[in-house]
């Protein structure tokens, strides 16, 4: 599940996302019961970044990789980074304990390439009426993936849910 700008940005040019304040997730996104059926995360570092600075780390014990080649101090409980491949980054996070539905946290470019792997199944969308005109994109030099429409809602917000399954 993420959040995106009308014209496919996930963040500023910069990284930040203030156009996001206005749109908490849960207003009506269905954040807590994505949250319910998660047993893992991969987190871009970008996303770890901004997450972190959060002052009570939100998943709790839920197991975390950040993909990064950087190292960091004080990481939060159940969490590792590691840089590799989708694949690798999954078998750290299983070997962590998920064993079930992985949520990809961040970023695009972590994004191309669980989709181009054949990695990513659902595809979760918020699309928060704002264009942004420039910023991150959410799917960075992607190949082209056809996707199966399985819902949309429209949010009393002006915010539109999508869910889509990749096809394979």
């Amino acid at each position: 599940m993420f959040a995106m700008s009308l014209d496919g940005f996930i963040a500023n040019d910069d990284g930040s996302f203030d156009w996001l304040e206005q749109f908490p997730p849960d207003d009506g996104f269905g954040f807590d019961e994505f949250m319910a059926g998660i047993t893992g995360i991969v987190m871009g570092r970008d996303t770890f970044d901004v997450v972190r600075s959060i002052p009570e780390w939100p998943y709790g014990s839920l197991p975390v990789v950040v993909a990064t080649h950087q190292k960091f101090d004080n990481l939060p409980a159940s969490t590792a980074t590691m840089a590799g491949t989708p694949d690798e980054l999954l078998a750290k996070l299983k070997a962590m304990g998920a064993d079930g539905r992985i949520w990809l946290m961040g970023g695009g470019d972590l994004a191309r390439q669980f989709l181009d792997a054949g990695l990513l199944d659902i595809i979760d969308i918020g699309t928060i009426p704002v264009i942004l005109g420039s910023g991150k994109p959410a799917f960075k030099k992607s190949s082209r993936h056809w996707l199966d429409l399985q819902s949309a809602k429209a949010l009393h917000n002006g915010a539109v849910r999508s869910i889509y399954r990749v096809k394979r």
